[in-house]
């Protein structure tokens, strides 16, 4: 009776309508803003924080040790979130969104994604491909795992694949549907296409509508957070 006692989680409600499920010790679950949806971490030394500046709608799931995510002010995100594995982090930047996406970081690795982004429905961000592709002569796995880095100001398209080994600078837009799976390190990139490729150069983006925009207007998210 008294194992099976231990291996109960500790549960607490969460407002508005959250549940948070622990399972080990010394875990830091800092939620201060707003959550919808599960938090559920197993093991030991897990840090997960979003600061009262953040809504978050959906589940993020920890299954290891010395696991970071770390959630900036002012995000309003929709995602399930999934770390499996120890000494992994999942940092995602101040003033992000996400209309709906899948952040999968397993196999020791990272997932970075920098400030002001704007991710659309159905985005799937990955280190792994969670299975492995074997080279049949030499029995060798073809697929290792990599971490995913995301600039600042990057803007995803609905639908899109962001594969292991990803890396895309600053201030780029990738297109809809499609599969990035190499590193962009070109800024002002447009990325699109089954693999992706560059498509065209010198580009940004807003959040907003209009016929033109001013050079400040463009470069507004370069602006310190307090000065937005």
């Amino acid at each position: 009776m008294r194992d099976f006692l231990t291996a109960l989680p500790c549960i607490r409600w969460m407002r508005p309508l959250a549940v948070k499920l622990e399972w080990g010790r010394e875990n830091v679950l800092s939620i201060k803003g707003r959550f919808n949806g599960t938090l559920r971490v197993k093991g030991n030394n897990n840090r997960i924080q979003i600061p009262a500046s953040t809504s978050f709608r959906g589940h993020i799931f920890v299954q290891g040790n010395n696991v970071t995510v770390t959630i900036g002010e002012h995000c309003r995100l929709a995602a399930d979130i999934v770390v499996k594995g120890s000494n992994q982090t999942v940092t995602i930047g101040e003033g992000t969104t996400f209309a709906s996406v899948y952040l999968l970081c397993i196999e020791a690795s990272h997932i970075r994604i920098g400030r002001w982004c704007m991710f659309s429905r159905e985005i799937e961000v990955r280190t792994s491909d969670a299975h492995s592709l074997l080279d049949r002569k030499t029995g060798k796995r073809l697929n290792p795992a990599a971490s995913v880095t995301i600039g600042d100001h990057v803007w995803v398209g609905v639908g899109s694949i962001i594969n292991k080994g990803t890396t895309i600078a600053d201030d780029c837009v990738v297109g809809a549907k499609s599969f990035v799976n190499k590193p962009f390190a070109e800024s002002g990139s447009l990325i699109a296409g089954v693999p992706a490729k560059v498509i065209k150069k010198g580009v940004t983006w807003h959040r907003g509508r209009k016929r033109k925009f001013s050079p400040a207007e463009m470069d507004v998210w370069r602006l310190p957070p307090n000065d937005l």
